[in-house]
């Protein structure tokens, strides 16, 4: 795999091994093509792993290096996310202004020197209720939540027709998902579930 030129940033604060930068661009490299890293470059990333005792600081050193990139990257992206959504606002508000000055006073298009603002139609009529009393009880609805075992129980008590057929429908459909919250709960009151387990996995801390 040919070599690549790595911008490096002079005012970080580790001492930051060449060798580790160069072999973790080269999984980057790969991942960006949407490839595994090659089974030689692994080996030679376990290799240096392994001789640990005199490049520990270096790979602590790494990791807080690539942490902090990872942290200002962040809160650049929080900003941006902030002006974004401050700037939208913007728009909203005085988009609204500019319609209700437009209606208020029967006015089609507004012409600068350079630029026209123009009331344009929508393209869907908008639904508006203005009595939900008055409103057929058929055109309600709402969505709840059933385990399947509720949902067979209620079925099974419902007459032959339309609806049990849709619900039936529903029941046979994959779209079913575990319940990972109601299943940690049941493990947390002491019950025995087949087919799950909790696991405490492990993670890097560097101190």
């Amino acid at each position: 795999m040919p070599e690549q030129s790595t911008v490096r940033d002079p005012r970080s604060l580790f001492d930051i091994d060449e060798r580790l930068v160069e072999l973790m661009d080269q999984v980057a490299d790969a991942a960006a093509d949407g490839q595994d890293p090659p089974a030689e470059l692994i080996e030679v990333i376990n290799e240096y792993i392994e001789a640990f005792q005199s490049k520990v600081d270096r790979i602590a050193g790494y990791l807080r290096w690539q942490e902090s990139i990872a942290s200002i990257c962040s809160a650049e992206a929080e900003r941006l996310s902030a002006r974004k959504k401050s700037a939208e606002g913007r728009v909203s508000r005085l988009k609204n202004m500019l319609l209700h000055f437009m209606l208020s006073r029967g006015l089609k298009k507004l012409e600068g020197e350079r630029a026209a603002i123009g009331l344009q139609p929508n393209s869907a009529a908008s639904l508006v209720v203005d009595d939900p009393l008055k409103i057929g009880e058929c055109f309600f609805e709402r969505s709840i939540g059933f385990t399947k075992t509720e949902m067979q129980e209620l079925i099974y008590q419902l007459p032959a027709g339309d609806l049990r057929g849709r619900l039936e429908a529903q029941l046979a459909d994959d779209g079913w998902q575990v319940n990972g919250n109601a299943i940690r709960a049941a493990f947390a009151n002491g019950a025995e579930i087949s087919g799950a387990r909790l696991v405490k996995g492990h993670h890097i801390r560097i101190r």
